[in-house]
């Protein structure tokens, strides 16, 4: 616990020394609680699982699992963006900003799972390029989350709950809060387990929507475009094109 605390603390504090971002203030309605503690409020229903949502974030891993074309793997890294997710429409949009002290990277990315297909756009040398590739990633479905209790963050009250990263093969536990005033996800933690090497990560999320944005699903130009000659070059001269890691270790 001390150490979740602990890592809480590190990622607001790296989250708010990014310009791009700043950190509102948690506005609760505390009469929506009613005094229910050590009761589950949050998804007791797939009624009240959200469509949709949209939501900053920023997201710190040291020696966290990563699946890999390699199979599981550690590293460590800083991660912040903004990220967007129609469950319904299964759909995706991620803003990125990536460092893990040797690579830094900074793109957006899209997901569609109705035809498999993704894109993701990077600036390289001031100039923007946009690959298309097979969806990699699943769009996720929000389930797969059991309620283990109650959790106080400062003066938030929140339901916690528990899962296990579908694409990372049990090697690797989750909890997550949900704000119970009004079912915001508010931060989510990863333990490595079943003997893979000691690692922790956690996301925040800061100026949550419970419903996506459709604006963000329309691609650029750049994307729509077909691909040059210099493209096509850049794409396989390039070792691996960073996808965001936001996406990796989410139960649902």
């Amino acid at each position: 616990m001390k150490l979740l605390l602990s890592l809480i603390l590190i990622i607001t504090i790296a989250f708010n020394s990014c310009q791009s971002f700043s950190i509102g203030t948690n506005k609760i309605d505390y009469s929506k609680i009613k005094n229910q503690a050590e009761q589950q409020q949050c998804f007791t229903t797939v009624g009240q699982f959200p469509t949709g949502y949209a939501s900053s974030y920023a997201k710190l891993s040291f020696n966290g699992n990563s699946p890999t074309s390699s199979g599981i793997q550690q590293s460590s890294f800083i991660e912040s963006g903004f990220i967007d997710i129609d469950f319904l429409g299964e759909q995706l949009y991620v803003e990125f900003l990536f460092d893990d002290g040797t690579t830094k990277s900074k793109g957006s990315f899209w997901g569609f799972g109705g035809n498999s297909t993704s894109y993701v756009s990077v600036n390289y040398n001031g100039t923007d390029y946009c690959f298309q590739q097979p969806l990699l990633i699943p769009v996720p479905t929000f389930d797969g989350l059991k309620y283990v209790g109650d959790f106080e963050l400062g003066t938030v009250q929140c339901d916690m709950f528990a899962g296990n990263p579908s694409n990372l093969n049990n090697s690797t536990s989750l909890l997550l809060l949900a704000d119970k005033s009004d079912c915001s996800l508010i931060s989510s933690s990863t333990e490595n387990i079943n003997n893979t090497p000691s690692g922790y990560t956690l996301t925040n999320f800061y100026y949550y929507m419970p419903y996506s944005l459709p604006l963000y699903f329309q691609l650029p130009n750049v994307c729509l475009n077909p691909p040059t000659s210099q493209q096509l070059k850049l794409k396989s001269s390039l070792p691996s094109i960073k996808l965001p890691k936001v996406l990796e270790n989410f139960p649902f």
